[in-house]
């Protein structure tokens, strides 16, 4: 009886990580960035410090809010994360170190309003549009539901 219980353990540990895994299957991976961190570079000067250097070019994960920047809110394919739903491109704008321009690969379900994940590549880069100047952008694969 007690090999049978072992047993019955074993298999459902086994399913439950094989369940885990597939689920996961469709996120991106990378290292996690706070938006504290971001907020340590210096959008004046264009001066990164090393921790936020060292992630240039690496696939990230960053968590925030969607403001799209097409009139098409049903896809996706640019838009600006932000650290807080408040945040808004219209006066005044977030700092440039408190906005990421996102471009996605392939368009997404618009978010607007919820926390997110985007995974993609990173970069420091000085984006200047008619919605204010950022000083970082990814390259995106995923974005999912913050949970």
């Amino acid at each position: 009886m007690k090999w049978v219980l072992v047993a019955l353990l074993v298999f459902s540990a086994a399913v439950g990580a094989g369940v885990y895994l597939i689920q996961g299957a469709g996120r991106g991976e990378g290292v996690e960035i706070d938006w504290r961190l971001l907020n340590q570079m210096d959008y004046i000067t264009n001066n990164a410090p090393s921790e936020i250097k060292a992630l240039d070019g690496k696939q990230v994960k960053i968590p925030g809010f969607m403001v799209p920047l097409e009139d098409n809110q049903q896809k996706v394919t640019e838009f600006l994360l932000v650290p807080t739903p408040q945040a808004c491109i219209h006066v005044p704008p977030p700092p440039p170190n408190q906005m990421v321009y996102v471009r996605m690969k392939k368009g997404t379900e618009s978010k607007q309003g919820a926390p997110i994940w985007v995974y993609g590549k990173f970069k420091i880069a000085t984006v200047r549009s008619q919605y204010g100047e950022v000083s970082f952008e990814m390259e995106a694969d995923v974005v999912e539901d913050y949970k």
